[in-house]
């Protein structure tokens, strides 16, 4: 307990006043904790997706990179190499399975991880493109971009 004294009181009604700290302290370590565990969630949570522009090193003819067109009538993985590869979306559910092969074909091929650039169109639905970021992301893939995004 911490006390306040205010001094002598000549006769006058006691003013001093003992402030429990143990209540305040327990609240500033749950809030602490509170804050913590959630910027861990915040950032677990987030998935990364760049815009072209602003960035330095090698321009995009220099590096292989990985080009997705995503329609509702399909999926084509496509490299800056030239070769070619179609998944198939029957009614807007990809075909994981088959992307998850495609990707790894690329990824053995390369020894790592490329960037990939998303192109869906604009009638794909939401959930399709966050299928494929998805499933991008559990391939290793994390720099996922999206070309004319920025304007």
């Amino acid at each position: 307990m911490a006390t306040i004294e205010t001094g002598s009181t000549h006769g006058r009604k006691k003013v001093d006043h003992e402030i429990p700290l143990v209540p305040f302290v327990d609240l500033l370590l749950c809030c602490l904790m509170f804050l913590l565990v959630t910027a861990v969630w915040a950032q677990l949570g987030s998935l990364g997706a760049s815009t072209p522009g602003g960035q330095d090193g090698p321009s995009a003819a220099e590096r292989r990179e990985l080009v997705l067109t995503l329609s509702n009538d399909g999926l084509v993985v496509a490299s800056t190499l030239g070769d070619e590869a179609r998944v198939s979306v029957d009614s807007n559910v990809l075909d994981v399975d088959a992307l998850t092969q495609a990707l790894a074909r690329h990824r053995v091929e390369d020894g790592g991880a490329v960037p990939v650039r998303l192109l869906p169109d604009d009638d794909v639905d939401a959930a399709l493109v966050v299928a494929t970021m998805d499933t991008l992301r559990g391939a290793g893939f994390a720099e996922i971009g999206f070309p004319g995004a920025g304007g």
